[in-house]
Order: C-alpha cells, then sequence, then structure tokens
C-alpha cells in the first residue's frame, strides 16, 4: 500500500509540473512570474518554481528573472529518460536544508523544476504505515525523509519496496514494541476467538460422543461387530416320544443403555436397514451352537424368527442357501418362524409362496409365529401349510375362564391337523392350562 500511495505521489507531482509547463512560454515578463508564484500558493507540495529552456538554464522562478545552469549529472538523466522527467536531492538557499527536485521538459524543449521539503512525502507514508513503524525514504543514494531516529525500541524485520522508476526506496522497519502492543491490543479478540473455538470443539466431541452413545448407533454397532448374544429357549413336546426342539432368541446388553429388548433391537435395525444382517448374525450363531455341541444337539432343531419383509426379497433365499454351505449343520435342523405383522396383498402372496417353496427345497421348517394376533391368511396356510403353528400365550391366559378363547383353541387344533401341521402353544405354565391345552386334542 505504501508503494502505491508513493507511486500515485510521484504522478500527482509530474501531473502538476506538466500543468505549469502547458500555461508558460520561453519569457520572464512580470505576467509569467505572477503565474509562477500564484502556481507555488495553490500548490500543495512545491515551495518554488522555475522555469528552464532547451539548453537547460533556469531562466525564470517565481521569485523573478534568474539565470542558473542544472547540473549537468541532472540533465544527462532528463534526456535518458523516455519521458524527460526526473528527481533530484540537492541543497536549496530557500529552504535551507537537502531539497526535493523534480524536472519536467515538454517536447519543444521547455521545462519546469519544482522544488519541495522532503517531509511533504512524510505525510503520504504516515497515512499508510503507524506512528509506531520506523521507516526510511531514500533517493538514490542519499536519505530523502527518515523518521528511525524517533524510534528506540530494538528492529527486528526490514520490508523493502522500490519505485524503479525515479529510484527511491521505502525501507519500514518493524519493532519489537510494535508485535507486543499489537498483541495486547487483539488478546480480546484471541479470548473470544479461544472461547467460541472451545465451544464449537465441545459441542462437536459432546455431539460425537453422544451419537456413539445413542441406541441408534450402540445397535448398528453390536450388529456390525457381531456383539450380541443368543439364548437358547426349550420348546417342550406334549407327546413322551416327541422330538426336542428350541427357539433361537437375541439378547443384547448395551455399555451405555443396559439389558436392551429384543423387541427394541428388532425394531431399530428394521429402522437402520439392518434386519436382515440381523438375521444372519443369528443364523450363524446358531451354526456355531450346533458346530460347537455337535453330539448334544444332534436331535434337536432349532428356530429362528425372521421377519415377513425379508422373505419377500429375492436375495433372501440365495443368501440363506450360501449360509447352509458355510455350516452343513443346519440343513435339516433350522426352521424359519415368520411372525404375523401384515395381511399379504394379490401381489405378494404368489411371491411369499414362491418363497417358501425355495426355502423349503433347502430342507428348513418353517413356522407360524404368534398365530392369532396377526393377519395370516387361511388362504394362504391352505395354498402353502406351514410345519408348525405357533398359537400366542394371549390365549393360554385366558383358557380357563373364556368359554370363547377354548372354542378357538379347538378349531385351530383341527385346522392344524386338517393342513397336517404341529401346533405349539406357548405360555403353558401351569396345570389347568396344560389339561386345557391337551383337551382339543383329544
Amino acid at each position: 500500500m505504501a508503494k502505491n500511495a508513493l507511486s500515485e505521489h510521484m504522478e500527482s507531482i509530474f501531473a502538476e509540473l506538466q500543468q505549469v509547463a502547458d500555461n508558460s512560454a520561453f519569457v520572464c515578463e512580470r505576467a509569467d512570474v505572477d503565474r509562477l508564484r500564484r502556481a507555488t500558493f495553490y500548490s500543495p507540495i512545491f515551495k518554488e518554481f522555475g522555469l528552464f529552456n532547451a539548453d537547460f538554464k533556469v531562466y525564470c522562478s517565481n521569485l523573478g528573472a534568474i539565470n542558473i545552469s542544472i547540473y549537468k549529472s541532472i540533465v544527462s538523466r532528463i534526456k535518458d529518460s523516455k519521458d524527460r522527467k526526473t528527481v533530484s536531492l540537492m541543497d536549496s538557499n530557500t529552504l535551507g536544508e537537502s531539497t526535493f527536485f523534480a524536472f519536467y521538459q515538454r517536447s519543444d524543449g521547455l521545462g519546469v523544476n519544482g522544488l519541495a521539503p522532503p517531509s511533504s512525502f512524510a505525510m503520504t507514508v504516515d497515512q499508510i504505515l503507524l506512528p509506531d513503524y520506523a521507516y526510511e525514504l531514500t533517493l538514490g543514494k542519499h536519505v530523502l525523509f527518515s523518521n528511525r531516529d524517533h524510534i528506540v525500541s530494538d528492529l527486528l524485520e526490514t520490508k523493502k519496496e522500490t519505485l524503479d522508476d525515479w529510484a527511491i526506496e521505502l525501507e519500514v522497519l518493524l519493532t519489537t514494541d510494535l508485535y507486543w502492543s499489537r498483541l495486547v491490543s487483539l488478546l480480546p479478540w484471541i479470548f473470544v476467538c479461544w472461547v467460541l473455538l472451545s465451544i464449537i470443539l465441545c459441542t462437536g466431541y459432546f455431539t460425537i460422543a453422544y451419537y456413539r452413545r445413542s441406541l441408534r448407533h450402540c445397535v448398528k454397532r453390536a450388529i456390525k461387530n457381531n456383539a450380541m448374544e443368543v439364548y437358547f429357549q426349550p420348546i417342550v413336546s406334549l407327546n413322551v416320544d416327541g422330538q426336542y426342539e428350541m427357539e433361537a432368541l437375541i439378547r443384547w446388553r448395551s455399555v451405555y443403555h443396559g439389558q436392551v429388548s429384543p423387541l427394541v433391537i428388532v425394531d431399530m435395525a428394521d429402522r437402520l436397514g439392518l434386519i436382515d444382517e440381523l438375521t444372519w448374525m443369528v443364523i450363524r450363531k446358531v451354526g456355531d451352537f450346533y458346530r460347537e455341541y455337535p453330539l448334544p444337539l444332534n436331535d434337536i432343531n432349532i428356530s429362528v424368527n425372521v421377519d415377513r419383509h425379508s422373505l419377500l426379497r429375492e436375495t433372501f433365499a440365495p443368501s440363506l442357501a450360501g449360509i447352509l454351505d458355510e455350516y452343513p449343520e443346519l440343513k435339516g435342523r433350522l426352521g424359519l418362524e415368520v411372525t404375523e405383522t401384515s395381511a399379504l396383498d394379490a401381489i405378494d402372496l404368489p411371491i411369499m409362496v414362491s418363497r417358501f417353496e425355495h426355502i423349503k427345497a433347502l430342507g428348513v421348517h418353517l413356522s407360524v409365529d404368534d398365530f392369532g394376533t396377526g393377519y395370516a391368511g387361511l388362504d394362504f396356510l391352505r395354498r402353502f401349510p406351514y410345519d408348525t403353528l405357533k398359537l400366542d400365550q394371549i390365549f393360554i391366559a385366558s383358557l380357563k375362564d373364556d368359554q370363547f378363547t377354548r372354542q378357538i383353541l379347538t378349531s385351530v387344533t383341527k385346522l392344524a391337523k386338517e393342513l397336517n401341521m404341529k401346533l405349539v402353544a406357548e405360555g403353558v405354565e401351569r396345570e389347568d392350562q396344560l389339561n386345557a391345552v391337551r383337551e382339543p386334542r383329544g
């Protein structure tokens, strides 16, 4: 900025000299002197103007007619300049100090020189630089103006800007006091920025921590890391020679949320689009269970709950076939319990029948879980009977006192016999409930 300001300052100097030259002639009459005096009076820079001819002799000034030859070194610089202009630093009787001179010559040989105190440049520089900066303005090899003598602090760094057209160089020296004063003045802003940054970082940290501890993220991570456990609940047959069965139940204790309900796990996995991954995890754990205890589990079937919408997906059966190849121990022993969650429409019904046929061909048993609480259609049961109907425990709880429920149980039992399906009742805990379940089957 300081270099630009000085360049503009120099341009204005020569613009003023050119204006004076345009209004002048090769004579020094009273009118010419008065004209130069007016130019001097209104000039913001120059304290004296002079006119010189093609022989480089000053013949007129605002003080009157004179006859002074310009130094040969200056003449040489004027001639060498493409714009026929130059600057110099010389002693002046008028100002009584080393004085700044500027020279400009027209194409016809008439020229104008002006002299100004070097301190006039300080005004231009001071508008850009703060008082705490030390600087030195040099013209050629001579110091035009400097305030570094007023700066008593240690000088740390130097920056130089050069105006090549006029051989002027501005050297700026930065001080230690300036650094410290700037730092002190910025401390409130630094503190505010530090507080804001701390708030942003803390908010980000706690947001990430909250998300990582959220149930949604924990369930997702547990499924991805295969971190959930599978418990096995026995299914006891009423017949002495009946086949033993078990049901795989998902269980998970979170570090942050404690024991989480299986219903919550399934619901969250469904929302996250991970319900199939959850199913494959459970089935693989069942395969590991068979592999770990091959002899005790030799004649025991294990069933796994599966979402009805998962069965409708085209990739379900091929993925299941891949797991059966991975765990041959599951073939002929694995069962899928389909929960009644929604009714099948005319489009989904044939698709589900096709999926069931494919799954049955893999040697996997199929059963209806919690029959009577959902929307299982009798038409679907007749078109593709399950291997097992699993009666929800809500019917068992009211068998003793509710004649209507007993009639429903009787009808369901007859339906199971008619369709050649096994019937399983959940929640049989008392002898009267056991007798009530047995009665319709007698």
